[in-house]
């Protein structure tokens, strides 16, 4: 049997009273993806800490035969690392070009190798018509890209990401994971990744499932998904067995009526310009008031950009927004909105509850008020007990519930939420979006969404496809798919015994994609039996093989590569 390249023992990681790990045994094999799952607080990341050497733990570990615990320098140079949060590893102030050359400087690539990889990985994240650009001026997504652009200039023995896809498009995830797989077939990379995205995990040899720091589960992954489950479906009926369901916060307030438009937000023509490069161009919509409306759209389509003009933080160039009837920049309109950005704004070195109390003090929150609004805060961020904590000791999935619950202490009218969910796990997840309706039927507050997860577009009311700066579609998820289906045709799912080679469908003209250990097929007129005899013919053997509702990310890339 081939030897693990690292290998866990009882290993265990405290912080003062928190356990972080609780004698976790694992093993890594080579050229393997090893997916590490869990929920927010689980040690994700405090696990990807130890085998990258960079945090003492108890217990015993070797990586490669070296002795983690003794000799944790000894293995720096046959790893790159990419830590949890956005352009954690990058520098700022270089280009995307010069950041990838610096981290290639740094583990000693020669500049012959490094050219021609550095080309391959830029085309393969798309960076390439921005090599020139800082670091600073690029989206919360393409900075991920070339945070892992970074970490495999240097064709690492060992790859560890944490949650790399956070911020990703649904269309650059797909390119990420085809980079990655080819890593591991090419070079015979081997990769241990955090992740909370289940079709991601799916992708994986195997699969290490931590909850509260001990290992509940450690296995390929289909033999979680049984019965035609879904990864994501075994992922809830295990937390829940544990723990039961994560109950919403109670909304124990009224919010304050604003009359006036019947639409919450309107935007006539606007466009909005970055020197040459133009970010909006005549964009024309009108939101409602109690609306949960989603903008979706891969990094730099224009997205953060349009919710900057509304807020007020950036000015159009061209064309009228009107929010609750007023500017952007109107003073009255401050005490009106709740802005969540992508960019995590807390303050890392204040406590739970200072952070609280600077944004009460923002909103003119005092006295009674201030102490009630401030425990609903700590309800709705699942930290009770945890307020005098500094934030950035915080994972990151709490970190975003209690970004969230501050961006609504002053209960505001309109609620921007860019990409509230980036790096929080399913269940979680659910709950934040159970809280977010929660907002808009019993208060009546309008709530304007960015996300990348596009399991969540059918939370909202309508949603609003950006790209390359415009609208390409607005309507409910259900018309979006119902245009889908009419014009391709409807959507099954094969699940495979083993890989699948699309080509198997190419021959007949259906449209394939690779959804997790899935894959969905479509074309106008295809029936089940065509299908199952086209499996037949070319020998591929499948657990099931059903009709599915178009999945919103299938009907998003269509549009973005039809529209």
């Amino acid at each position: 049997m081939t030897a693990p390249v690292i290998s866990l023992r009882g290993v265990s990681r405290r912080f003062r009273r928190v356990r972080a790990l609780d004698g976790v045994d694992l093993d890594v094999f080579p050229a393997e993806i090893t997916g590490i799952i869990g929920p927010d607080g689980s040690g994700k990341s405090t696990l990807l800490k130890i085998c990258s050497g960079i945090l003492g733990f108890e217990g015993s570990a070797l990586f490669m035969g070296r002795d983690l615990r003794k000799h944790p320098e000894s293995v720096k140079g046959l790893l790159s690392f990419m830590p949890q949060g956005i352009g954690q590893n990058l520098y700022m102030d270089l280009s995307v070009e010069e950041n990838i050359d610096f981290f290639a400087a740094l583990k000693d690539v020669p500049s012959e190798r490094r050219d021609g990889l550095k080309q391959r990985l830029l085309e393969a994240t798309g960076l390439l018509p921005f090599r020139q650009r800082h670091a600073r001026h690029l989206s919360g997504g393409m900075k991920q890209k070339l945070g892992i652009c970074c970490s495999l200039v240097s064709e690492p023995g060992v790859l560890l990401l944490d949650e790399p896809s956070t911020g990703i498009d649904p269309l650059s995830r797909r390119q990420m994971w085809e980079l990655l797989h080819g890593f591991v077939t090419g070079t015979s990379t081997t990769i241990i990744l955090g992740t909370s995205y289940m079709d991601e995990a799916e992708r994986c040899h195997s699969l290490t499932f931590l909850d509260e720091g001990e290992v509940v589960f450690s296995g390929p992954p289909e033999d979680l998904m049984e019965d035609e489950k879904t990864l994501e479906e075994a992922f809830f009926e295990i937390l829940l067995g544990r723990k039961g369901e994560m109950p919403a916060p109670e909304i124990p307030f009224r919010a304050e009526a604003f009359t006036g438009d019947t639409a919450a937000v309107r935007i006539e023509g606007v466009s909005k310009y970055f020197d040459s490069f133009t970010a909006l161009d005549g964009i024309d919509m009108t939101i409602g008031q109690g609306e949960v409306f989603g903008l979706l759209g891969p990094n730099g389509a224009g997205k953060t950009t349009l919710i900057k003009c509304m807020t007020g933080l950036l000015r159009p160039d061209k064309g009228e927004i009107r929010v609750s009837g007023l500017k952007p920049e109107s003073p009255e309109l401050k005490s009106r909105i709740g802005y969540m950005s992508q960019v995590f704004s807390l303050y890392g070195d204040l406590t739970v509850s200072e952070n609280i109390g600077i944004y009460g003090a923002l909103y003119g929150i005092r006295g009674e008020a201030l102490r009630e609004r401030t425990q609903w805060v700590i309800e709705v961020a699942g930290l009770r007990g945890m307020e005098g904590t500094v934030v950035k000791r915080l994972p990151l999935g709490i970190k975003q519930r209690l970004a969230l619950g501050c961006a609504t202490m002053n209960l505001p009218s309109i609620l921007f939420l860019d990409e509230p969910t980036s790096g929080v796990d399913p269940v979680a997840r659910r709950s934040f979006w159970r809280f977010i309706r929660g907002l808009s039927e019993r208060l009546g507050i309008t709530v304007i969404v960015t996300t990348h997860n596009l399991v969540e577009a059918d939370f909202c009311d309508r949603i609003a496809i950006m790209n390359e700066a415009r609208v390409i579609a607005l309507d409910t998820p259900e018309e979006l798919r119902r245009v889908f289906v009419k014009e391709q045709g409807d959507v099954y799912e094969v699940y495979p015994e083993g890989g699948i080679d699309t080509d198997v469908f190419a021959s007949e003209g259906v449209s394939a994609t690779s959804f997790g250990r899935r894959c969905h097929v479509w074309k106008r007129g295809l029936r089940e039996d065509t299908l199952r005899r086209l499996l037949d013919e070319h020998r591929v053997r499948y657990r099931h093989l059903r009709r599915i509702k178009p999945p919103m990310e299938d009907v998003f890339i269509y549009f973005l590569k039809h529209r």
